[in-house]
C-alpha cells in the first residue's frame, strides 16, 4: 500500500470567510480549491 495523502470531505469550507468552493484548479503543479466570492 502506498502512503498516499487522503483528504475527506470535511463538514468546513476549505476557503477563506464569504468564499465557498467551486471545484478544483491546478497551481504551481498543485491541485487546489477553486474558491470564489459567494454571491450576496
Amino acid at each position: 500500500m502506498s502512503k498516499t495523502k487522503s483528504k475527506e470531505k470535511k463538514k468546513e469550507d476549505p476557503c477563506w470567510k464569504d468564499y465557498h468552493q467551486v471545484g478544483t484548479k491546478k497551481k504551481e503543479g498543485k491541485t487546489v480549491p477553486n474558491c470564489v466570492p459567494k454571491d450576496k
